[in-house]
């Protein structure tokens, strides 16, 4: 019984989360590839990693190495596509909705797997859920672990156990080296821990918590730092993933304030559904739970908000962080209406059937992203100019002013520049050395996009061979493929 009760569950949500994935993520087979900027960067350092290069160092990126290494495993399994993140995102996600079963069916309550496709759906066919593949995405299982943890202290008014808190400490090292953003839902669980313990006078066991969440984030660590140890590049970890994001992130924004208000409101533009569920929730878990369960939720609310918003102005997917909130405020609302008797079995079987099936016409008539399912590659910008740069002779591409777009798995090329893409970093080095790419030759073949029917720019000493153009963001874009035309410049060596 009891290994039914683990994995029916865990079955349902494995549909669920495969069949809103297939749909919503354009990492699915179902998609041509997937074109989002941030998704292909992520899977060309992932993919460097497996020939040799080390973040950071030789291909300069800003999110967490444990992002990347979570890509190399994906480009272990293929790469030539998305396959490879198709899977680790089903995974994640079915995590997340497993866990999600967890917490609904809390309180002694049956697991009603019919909402596990209402979370998946309104979750991840939002806008904040953008093309799929982003550290916000993959964080959620993480994220809502340790807040379940908390919660589960706070309703049975207990100190977390040594187990508890090293596990707390794992998923927050996690997090940590995924994108330090996301870490501030873990403020919640480590408060009330605190606050519990000194609750019932017991000091000595919350020293000994904390120092096992303390360990438990040096474990989660240790992948991390023995990486970039054995690389010899522990400077490039630090002064690129802490100092550049925190000194040296692109664009301008208007204080603490006016991120936070732009993040908020961000969760209204693109997560509108689930911002509405965690409203609700706001409301009525402290009828539903009472104080002590209404102060945690809200609090979680608030850290999370201020670590994911505060720091810079926000964009598209950032809302994403705040749907970790999505299963404890629908379990509030269901627990809110009322039903004389309970359904019938077979009812229960049959509208948890069709709630899969509702899940993916949801996905189908809501995601923004289907769009690109009736493309095929030889239509994409990617694979028309991959097929140019092989029947040109091949030689080193360059992904030149703009961020990745896909050119570098398209062609299958490691880039050997280290400043591959133009990111969001504010660093003049980065435009210099790429232009420099240019002059010097080492670049045969260089890819340049523009919002006009004409390049921004034309690369002395290249021909323009081929031209596409194909829609991003709800924007047209132009993209133009050139050729180095000076046999001289070629440069096949290492390129620095």
């Amino acid at each position: 019984m009891k290994n039914k009760q683990f994995t029916l569950p865990l079955a349902y949500s494995l549909a669920a989360a495969f069949i809103t994935l297939l749909i919503c993520s354009k990492s699915s087979p179902l998609y041509p590839i997937n074109d989002w900027v941030d998704a292909n960067t992520y899977l060309t350092v992932g993919r460097g990693m497996l020939h040799g290069k080390v973040t950071y160092r030789d291909l300069y990126e800003q999110k967490g190495p444990l992002l990347y290494m979570l890509h190399a495993a994906a480009a272990a399994i293929t790469e030539k596509s998305f396959l490879g993140v198709f899977i680790i995102e089903v995974a994640a996600c079915t995590a997340f909705l497993y866990e999600s079963c967890l917490l609904l069916s809390g309180n002694g309550k049956k697991c009603r797997l019919w909402l596990l496709p209402v979370i998946s759906g309104t979750i991840y066919a939002s806008r904040a859920f953008c093309h799929g593949d982003s550290a916000e995405e993959l964080c959620l299982p993480l994220t809502l672990g340790a807040y379940m943890l908390g919660l589960g202290a706070v309703r049975g008014k207990r100190p977390f156990s040594g187990r508890e808190w090293f596990v707390l400490g794992v998923l927050g090292g996690a997090v940590l080296w995924i994108k330090f953003t996301l870490t501030g839902i873990f403020a919640a669980p480590v408060i009330a821990g605190i606050v519990l313990a000194f609750r019932q006078k017991r000091g000595g066991e919350l020293v000994r918590g904390l120092s096992l969440c303390v360990l438990g984030a040096a474990a989660a660590s240790l992948p991390a730092i023995a990486y970039f140890t054995v690389n010899g590049a522990l400077d490039d970890l630090f002064s690129v993933y802490f100092y550049d994001n925190i000194f040296r992130y692109g664009g301008t924004d208007g204080g603490f304030i006016a991120n936070l208000g732009d993040g908020l409101n961000f969760c209204r533009m693109f997560m509108p559904l689930p911002a509405i569920i965690i409203c609700a929730g706001l409301v009525l878990v402290p009828l539903r739970e009472g104080k002590t369960a209404a102060l945690y939720f809200a609090g979680a609310v608030a850290s999370t908000a201020v670590f994911a918003f505060g720091g810079h102005a926000s964009y598209q997917y950032y809302p994403l962080a705040m749907a970790v909130f999505v299963p404890h405020a629908l379990c509030s609302l269901a627990d809110s209406i009322k039903v004389k008797r309970p359904f019938p079995r077979h009812f229960t079987a049959a509208a948890s059937l069709c709630g899969l099936v509702l899940c993916g016409l949801w996905c189908g008539l809501t995601c923004r992203n289907v769009y690109l399912m009736k493309y095929s590659r030889d239509e994409l910008p990617q694979y028309i100019f991959a097929e140019a740069v092989s029947e040109n002779g091949g030689g080193a591409l360059l992904n030149y002013g703009f961020i990745d777009g896909g050119f570098y798995l398209a062609a299958g090329q490691v880039p050997d520049f280290h400043y591959f893409c133009l990111n969001n970093m504010d660093i003049p080095e980065m435009k210099s050395a790429q232009d420099h790419y240019i002059s010097s030759g080492k670049a045969q073949f260089a890819v340049i996009r523009s919002a006009s029917p004409f390049p921004e720019k034309f690369p002395e000493d290249y021909t323009l061979i081929s031209t596409a153009k194909m829609c991003y963001y709800d924007k047209l874009f132009y993209y133009f493929l050139f050729k180095c035309n000076e046999d001289d410049k070629k440069n096949t060596s290492a390129i620095e």
